[in-house]
């Protein structure tokens, strides 16, 4: 019988090669885009998972509370925090430490030289967590002090083919080299885990880059991520219960009670999506991009399946004699809706196998969009995911046929009652289903348009500073000694740099300072003169820092060589510093604050973004000397490194090179270090990458949902000109002339989009105005926006359906009527 209800199904789709090719190719669309996002959507919310005891481990987090303004909530914790908790809770049955160094650390092989992340993990990591050894005992790797575990990737870029096991790398962790031993090398780290490392070395090794007074009592020092390995069947409430009679012991009660300490568990697998917990050493990602592509993917699939449902209606006065001799010749009902769901069936399934040919093919595209890693495997969730496309996708496209067409009767259908499939309940469904089309469609394109004028104004945005053909190189300082000391050495080195570079004709500046761009800058808690808590940022910079990245002074002067007292003394603040203040001059003014080394504020500096455009600027602090802004602070973060930079700004034209000279004066003068640096423009951008491949996904998105659209439309025109055939005919006969014909058969398609356009406003408003309330600067929604999107909308539309209509309007009425 199966056998039989496809054989009919599959000439009845042979018959009507068009329309199926038409709904094949529009739903293979829609599954390719649902396929590569729920690729997508599963990886980002499985991060983690692949640990067999993932839902035993917790990041622990702590919370502060001083007083106004110094809330302070952090997941990376003080050094004494895992030994604590393992000693003071029978539930904790492991605890671990992972940190990360800050600085480069040089990593020597030989003659050869490195600048690699070193990252610090406790001896029972890998106990607690599951990364898969390639070769080695990683089990007992990280027990020793001078131990080291690679992955698969710096094993081919250090040691080529060679075994890397017992081999031995040299490491600088402070003023000199120390051997390190390799005792594992494990597969490269998956993409879609919170933890992520090259390089790793025991926690035995802190003593050598901490002092004792950190590592066992600087409960308000923070640095590493701390995870806890619960036994099994332990409740992380219960045991959160107990934290603050503990608590109180370990710090004191003056410090438990001034402090409001509260430490808790967040659950591993929460890590990555979960933005109610500050970021630690992995960013957070923001599950609005899961919602928003899940989003884009039902609509792209809605669609294709309007699409098929709307032809489907079309199709109907076609195929209701059909329906109708076959009621007559003895078919039941139940009979017909087998039929009509096996055609929707056979068309989902030959455009599931399409979709995946397509999908095969889009991944890479799609991997290098979304910054994934992505692979389409034949498992049981892949199964499972073209089941369901196919079992819902049939039974949503063929449930109007089945359960529609199958209940006309044959009577009224073969006395050549076309009104019964053609009744105006049925033309509104139509028009309705062709309004959701148009709805969706206009959205995605003025969406689209908002989010490239939007990431067109990141990238176009006066900063404040030029950052064209600027390049940062990272100088490498030795650890030890107090951050004043290590920050004075690195500006030393960079004095040397300076005066070699400048012979080269291609180096138009050169500065140094202790943070480059994109965030991360040393910030500065401190009590101002009025008692109350700031904060400001802060940058060690030399004399040539503004005028080589071409800022502005708003009052007062730079730093100069000619000022002696300016290396020792000197502060320049920015805009936003002067303005907390209601600084209008700059006589006899200093940072507010008590504790602060003697300075003079010498200048105000026109606010640059220095951090992304996600955030307003701060007040910022620049200094020659290190030691005053640190001296003052209460609170204090150094954010990324801050060893300081190199910041070159090379001529256009031939950079390569002149990077070239620039890495030879760089082997030189450090004795061979690796040669490394970024571009500031490109670092710039990449904070937006994932709003700029969001745009991009979303703009193919529209393209294919247009696409499909017209496919649908260029159909439901074709079957909806057909019909209108004889009465453009009578039309022609009383005296019609083809354009005022052309006006009749486009105005209801124009009335369509003119209601979409109006039913799409708000809904893309309210949608997109959400979206751009996540940056601190962004550019207006226009009107213009929606106005281009419905001129486009409506082009396309015309476009589609106008070789239709012109056919229809030429129509002869001899040819028409001749049998009427």
């Amino acid at each position: 019988m199966f056998k039989n209800y496809l054989k009919i199904a599959l000439r009845s789709l042979w018959r009507s090669k068009a329309h199926s090719a038409i709904n094949v190719l529009g739903l293979s669309l829609g599954i390719a885009c649902c396929i590569l996002i729920v690729l997508f959507v599963k990886d980002e919310w499985t991060f983690d998972t692949f640990h067999t005891r993932a839902d035993r481990i917790y990041r622990v987090y702590a919370s502060e509370d001083w007083g106004e303004n110094q809330q302070f909530f952090n997941t990376v914790t003080p050094f004494p925090m895992g030994p604590a908790l393992k000693d003071n809770f029978p539930e904790v049955e492991a605890q671990v430490r992972f940190s990360k160094v800050r600085a480069g650390m040089q990593v020597k092989l030989g003659d050869r030289q490195f600048t690699e992340s070193i990252s610090i993990g406790g001896q029972d990591f890998f106990d607690v967590f599951d990364f898969k050894a390639v070769s080695g005992d990683v089990k007992s790797a990280l027990h020793g002090q001078n131990n080291v575990v690679i992955t698969e990737q710096i094993a081919r870029k250090l040691f080529g083919d060679t075994d890397p096991i017992n081999k031995v790398l040299s490491i600088q962790l402070g003023e000199s080299f120390e051997e390190f031993f390799v005792k594992a090398v494990l597969e490269n780290i998956p993409i879609n885990s919170s933890i992520q490392f090259d390089i790793m070395i025991s926690d035995l090794n802190y003593p050598k880059l901490y002092s004792a007074e950190q590592l066992t009592s600087g409960w308000f020092n923070i640095n590493p991520e701390t995870y806890v390995l619960l036994r099994a069947g332990t409740d992380r409430t219960e045991i959160e219960k107990k934290f603050p009679s503990v608590f109180r012991t370990l710090l004191g009660e003056e410090n438990f009670r001034q402090s409001k300490y509260t430490p808790g568990l967040q659950p591993l697998t929460s890590i990555h999506l979960d933005t109610h917990y500050p970021a630690g050493i992995a960013p957070v990602s923001n599950p609005r991009y899961s919602y928003i592509l899940s989003a884009i993917a039902l609509l792209l699939l809605l669609v294709a399946c309007i699409n098929f449902v709307t032809l489907s209606i079309g199709r109907s006065m076609k195929r209701a004699k059909e329906v109708g001799i076959r009621k007559v010749v003895g078919a039941e009902r139940s009979q017909l809706i087998f039929q009509f769901i096996g055609e929707a069936v056979v068309i989902t399934l030959a455009s599931l196998i399409l979709g995946l040919l397509l999908a095969v093919i889009s991944l890479p595209l799609f991997n290098d969009l979304s910054g994934k890693r992505l692979s389409l495997q034949p498992d049981g969730f892949m199964a499972l995911t073209a089941f369901l496309l196919v079992a819902i996708i049939g039974l949503i496209a063929g449930s109007y046929p089945a359960f529609v067409l199958s209940n006309f009767k044959p009577i009224a259908i073969l006395k050549g009652g076309n009104h019964v499939v053609g009744s105006s309940g049925k033309q509104t469904l139509r028009k309705v289903l062709v309004g959701v089309q148009l709805v969706l469609s206009i959205f995605l394109v003025s969406s689209t348009m908002v989010m490239k004028q939007q990431l067109r104004f990141l990238q176009n945005k006066n900063l404040g500073f030029n950052r064209e053909q600027l390049v940062v190189v990272q100088l490498n300082v030795p650890r030890g000694g107090h951050i004043t000391e290590r920050i004075r050495k690195a500006m030393d080195k960079a004095d040397q740099f300076k005066i070699e570079l400048a012979s080269l004709s291609g180096v138009v500046g050169v500065c140094s300072a202790s943070h480059d761009f994109g965030g991360g800058w040393m910030n500065v808690g401190y009590t101002d003169d009025k008692g109350t808590y700031r904060t400001f940022d802060a940058n060690i910079v030399d004399d040539e820092y503004i005028p080589n990245l071409k800022m502005e002074m708003s009052k007062g002067r730079n730093f100069s060589d000619a000022h002696t007292s300016d290396q020792r003394m000197a502060v320049i603040v920015n805009e936003a510093f002067a303005k907390e203040y209601g600084w209008t001059d700059l006589v006899g003014k200093r940072i507010p604050g008590k504790g602060f080394n003697d300075h003079e504020v010498i200048g105000i500096v026109k606010d640059f973004n220095y951090a992304s455009l996600y955030t307003k600027v701060q007040p910022l602090v620049l200094a020659m000397n290190p030691a005053i802004p640190l001296s003052g602070s209460e609170n204090f973060n150094v954010g990324k490194t801050p060893m300081p930079k190199l910041l070159i700004r090379l001529e256009p034209g031939n950079i390569p090179a002149t990077l070239e000279q620039v890495g030879a004066i760089w082997q030189r003068l450090t004795g061979g270090e690796e040669f490394a640096f970024t571009f500031v423009d490109e670092t710039l951008n990449e904070q937006y990458r994932s709003d700029q491949n969001l745009g991009k996904i979303v703009s193919i998105a529209t393209l294919l949902a247009m696409i499909i659209g017209s496919l649908g439309l260029y159909a439901l025109a074709s079957l909806a000109m057909q019909n209108r055939t004889k009465e453009i005919s009578i039309r022609k006969v009383m005296g019609a002339t083809e354009q005022s014909l052309l006006v009749l058969l486009s105005k209801d398609y124009v009335l369509m989009i003119a209601i979409s356009l109006i039913i799409s406003v708000p809904v893309t408003w309210y949608l997109m105005s959400g979206w751009l309330q996540s940056f601190e600067y962004r550019v207006p929604i226009s009107w213009q926006v929606f106005a281009w999107a419905g001129a486009l909308s409506l082009l396309v539309a015309l476009v589609t359906i106008s070789y239709q209509a012109i056919k229809t309007a030429w129509t002869r009425p001899a040819e028409t009527l001749k049998y009427e």
